[in-house]
């Protein structure tokens, strides 16, 4: 009687389809995973919007960041006071209306969620964490920083830098 058994040809077709199999599912979760990430930011961005707005509602005017920019994650731009309310962060000015918002992949220095504000204008910046813009509606990208993306959703003119925002005011044409 023949031993019986699978012969490393076959063996190897196997591993190779599993594979290739794997590979395919890895592929679909990395894109779910960027789109997840983009979704939040969205919701995110929405977030401190409404927070704004509720600050601006109880005081009569917009958190003024005297024409710079402030962020509750971007180690670049955190440190930076709010002049109206007198207040050392945008954490701190925004704390009765919105936890300390961070991106879900932020890369450091200067991007993030930034806040640039006067009393009667704001602009609210997803800046360089946007992993795809087709995940976010044209309407929030920014005319001065994005107008054309490539394939892979990258934005590539003007700035080349992927970034969503809202704005009111000076600000509702980008900022």
């Amino acid at each position: 009687m023949k031993p019986r058994g699978f012969t490393l040809i076959e063996l190897l077709v196997v591993i190779a389809i599993i594979g290739l199999l794997a590979s395919i599912v890895m592929v679909s979760l990395s894109s779910a995973r960027v789109k997840a990430r983009d979704a939040q930011r969205a919701a995110a961005l929405h977030q401190i919007r409404d927070a704004v707005e509720l600050y601006a509602s109880d005081n009569g005017h917009y958190p003024n960041s005297n024409g710079a920019w402030a962020s509750f994650d971007s180690p670049t731009y955190a440190p930076n006071p709010i002049i109206a309310p007198s207040a050392a962060t945008l954490s701190i000015a925004l704390a009765p209306y919105i936890n300390n918002e961070a991106d879900p992949k932020n890369l450091g220095t200067d991007s993030g969620y930034l806040y640039m504000g006067d009393n009667n204008n704001y602009c609210i910046l997803i800046w360089r964490t946007p992993e795809n813009m087709n995940n976010f509606s044209k309407s929030l990208w920014p005319p001065t920083r994005c107008t054309t993306i490539d394939s892979s959703g990258q934005c590539t003119a003007p700035s080349a830098a992927n970034s969503v925002y809202i704005g009111t005011g000076t600000f509702a044409a980008g900022c």
